[in-house]
Parts: C-alpha cells; structure tokens; sequence
C-alpha cells in the first residue's frame, strides 16, 4: 500500500504573534514554528497503516519554505517516512497548496492520503477538502478512528461528535483528515533522528509542477488583521453583602447592560 501524508508548518500555540504594521501581514520573525499538531496525528495514522500492512511505503508532502523541509519533512523521516516532496514556495494558500500536492499524487498515486483535520494557523479546514476533489476522491474528515480493510480497498472512518460518535465506510484511494484519537503521535528516537540525516527530500516547484499564473494566486485576499480588543478591567465590590448586591445589580443594569 502506498500512503501519503501531508505536513504543514504553523507557529507554535505559545508564540507571540504580532500584527506588522502594513496592518495586512503576520510578524512572524523570531517566531517558533513546530509541525502543525493535526498534521502529526495525520502522520501517526500513516504510520499504523503501514504498520498493519506489509510492504506499504509512506510519502510525506509539504509545501512551503526551507523551513517547511527543514522542519516537517525531517521530522517525518525521522519518525519513519520512507520519502518526501518538498513543494518549494512560502507564498501559496491552501488553494494553491492543495493543486501542487494534487499534481504529485497523480504522479505518485497513492491508495490513501493523511492530512490534518485542520492547521491551527489560519484554522480555515480548506486543503483536504480541496485536495480531495482536485483528486476526484472521496473525502472523510475529522476522522478520530480508521481501520484500513485487509484488502486495501476501503476503511472504516469513526468521526466523534457532541452527541455521539458516527462511522462511515470509505473506498479507497481516498483523502482523509485526521483529528485527536487515532493515538499519541510518536517522537523520533535517536536512530531515528540519525537515519532522517541520510535522506533528502525531492524538490519541486509549483511551476514545475503546473501550478503557475492564476493557480498560484491566493484564493483569499487579507484586507486587514487586528489584534482582539483590549478587555475591560473587572470591577471588585467590597462592600458589605447587602450593599454588593445591590451595586452588582446597578452595574449588571447600567453597565453591562445584561439585565
């Protein structure tokens, strides 16, 4: 079985992130950035599939800059990918994301592709879902529970929801969009890390790969970015009970205007 697995660089949850003063860009020098968490869940998936057929061989893509290799694809060999595709561009959105690594699978053709449910940057859950009708396959997202057929032809997908859990059967080739539950995501041991430096990534362009001119142009055009609005300070009454009680209902009427 042939997997797939894509890897997506995104600042670190703990970052401090700044607005750059064109108001329409990220300060994002400085700033840590990891494998995007979802994305490792995705990469866990593609390493138990493997595991549980013999033979099977994983591909992991990113797309992005040299840090994008530098960083997930590394980390992909490191854990175990057998190769990787780096898409060599920092400037395309997750349209332009998605028809460079579908034009490396239509090459590549492999039986399942792991992605993330989400990238925690930009939240926006687009490039699965793009991906997988750029691919003409089917699409599972969020799936917290796969198990691959002995066949290879389907897998049996259970999405967790509010209320309750729900299962659905794919065939396969297909796309689909790992979320928490499929198992820790695993740390690259020492071999690991010493077997990652004797593989290389190959390189690609968007353009040698087809995506050029108006493909390679953001779907979405950012008009501005603005921090969230400074939090009022809380009030504290000191008073005796029956006088904060009724200052309390003065400014629940007056000022917060909730009653």
């Amino acid at each position: 079985m042939n997997i797939a697995v894509c890897l997506k660089l995104v600042p670190a949850t703990t970052a401090d992130i700044k607005v750059a003063p064109d108001g329409k860009s990220l300060q994002l020098s400085g700033v840590e950035m990891v494998v995007n968490p979802y994305d490792e869940y995705a990469l866990e998936a593609a390493l138990r599939a493997r595991e549980a057929s013999a033979g099977s061989k994983i591909e992991a893509l990113a797309v992005g800059g040299d840090d994008a290799s530098a960083k997930c694809l590394v980390h992909a060999f490191a854990v175990g990918a057998d190769t990787a595709v780096h898409v060599k561009d920092a400037t395309l959105d997750s349209r332009g994301a998605a028809k460079a690594a579908a034009a490396v699978f239509k090459a590549s053709k492999p039986d399942v592709i792991f992605c993330g449910r989400q990238a925690i940057d930009d939240d926006q859950w687009l490039f699965p879902g793009y991906l997988g009708e750029l691919l003409g396959l089917p699409h599972a997202s969020a799936v917290s529970n796969i198990v691959i057929a002995p066949d290879g032809q389907s897998a049996t997908c259970k999405r967790r929801f509010e209320d309750g859990e729900q299962t659905l059967t794919v065939a396969l080739p297909a796309v689909i969009s790992i979320d928490k539950g499929v198992g820790e995501p695993r740390s690259p041991t020492l071999k690991g890390r010493l077997d990652a430096k004797k593989k290389q990534a190959v390189v690609k362009t968007p353009a040698e790969l087809g995506v050029a001119g108006a493909d390679a142009q953001a779907a979405l055009s950012i008009q501005q970015y603005a921090p969230p609005p400074q939090k009022t300070p809380g009030k504290v009454i000191t008073t005796v009970p029956a006088e904060a009680a009724a200052e309390l209902v003065k400014l629940l009427r007056n000022e917060a205007k909730i009653i």
